[in-house]
């Protein structure tokens, strides 16, 4: 039975769960009220045997890493977060009487652990995984994952490198534009410049290849990006020139990295350097906030890649005021 009561200016709604109470407080009787049938629907539900009785979240987890998760692009970082929730308290609840007050707490004490927007990205993937038991296991009737407050993420970053912190980043890495890069470090250097004048993402320079450049058209084709799109990158002449600096080493790829390398030896150089908060993806916010002075915001999505405009004006285009200003004029 659900019984709704006022205390103070809130109402706090009481639902009784197998000799167990259930209650939440809400600003409306109303909210109270809606939270309460919902409540007492998913527990008849429960009841009514329509829920597996004896298959944990767990188990959810586990035949989900062995079925679905070896199949997508991102498999390691969504592995290793799965992993994770495998260790806590959520992952031994079982799926029939799993409610949302369930993820909220294991939400809550990862937050005492982590950053929000890494809780924010494992709660994606437990969303992930209840529906596919929802959709394709018929195993579970509901998501609860999706009836919980989702952790806020941090400010979009804003930082973008200076003229002399990629200088001093060149500098340590031994790159110059006359030498050819045989050196792993120095076609590090190499790569954030590129970065810089294309504004792809690690990965996809990483996995270039020489048979996706068009020298002709000046432009490099992504068979296969972030959001699952292909897409045409056009390449300035700077661009270009790197490219024909690379092509002097006859390596089996573009740059010959991977992304882990990449990233462990682009920090070092900071580290070394003395420069703070700088990410590799940071260039990519460089770049498309030069491109911005040259391009119209429609044709700036076309060359990032982004769906979202959203995305792009808030994230990635960064102006300086001062330029702002001076355009006005």
């Amino acid at each position: 039975m659900a019984s709704i009561f006022k205390r103070g200016d809130k109402y706090t709604a009481r639902v009784r769960l197998k000799g167990k109470e259930v209650t939440k407080t809400f600003s409306t009787k109303a909210e109270a009220r809606e939270w309460a049938v919902q409540t007492e629907s998913d527990i008849n539900s429960r009841r009514l045997g329509l829920t597996p009785k004896n298959i944990t979240v767990g188990d959810l987890i586990r035949r989900y890493l062995l079925e679905v998760t070896p199949l997508k692009r991102g498999h390691r970082n969504e592995h290793i977060r799965l992993n994770l929730v495998l260790k806590t308290d959520l992952a031994n609840v079982l799926v029939s009487e799993l409610m949302p007050t369930h993820i909220a707490q294991w939400r809550d004490d990862r937050l005492k652990k982590v950053q929000s927007p890494s809780v924010a990205r494992e709660l994606t993937t437990i969303s992930s995984v209840l529906n596919h038991a929802m959709k394709e296991w018929g195993l579970i009737y509901d998501n609860p994952a999706r009836k919980i407050k989702r952790p806020q993420g941090n400010k979009a970053r804003t930082r973008r490198p200076t003229d002399d912190e990629i200088h001093r980043i060149c500098l340590w890495c031994h790159y110059d534009d006359s030498t050819p890069p045989k050196l792993k470090k120095q076609r590090v250097a190499l790569a954030f410049l590129f970065a810089i004048e294309t504004a792809m993402r690690a990965g996809e320079l990483c996995g270039l290849e020489w048979g996706d450049i068009d020298f002709n058209r000046r432009v490099a084709h992504l068979e296969m990006t972030k959001n699952g799109y292909s897409r045409d990158v056009p390449l300035s002449k700077a661009a270009i020139k790197l490219l024909h600096q690379l092509e002097q080493v006859n390596l089996p790829t573009v740059f010959d990295l991977d992304p882990d390398s990449l990233s462990t030896t682009f920090r070092r150089a900071c580290r070394v350097c003395g420069i703070s908060d700088l990410h590799f993806h940071d260039s990519r916010r460089e770049a498309l906030t030069r491109m911005s002075k040259k391009v119209n915001v429609m044709d700036l999505a076309k060359i990032s890649g982004h769906r979202d405009i959203k995305i792009l004006l808030n994230t990635y285009y960064a102006p300086d005021a001062a330029n702002l200003a001076d355009l006005l004029d």
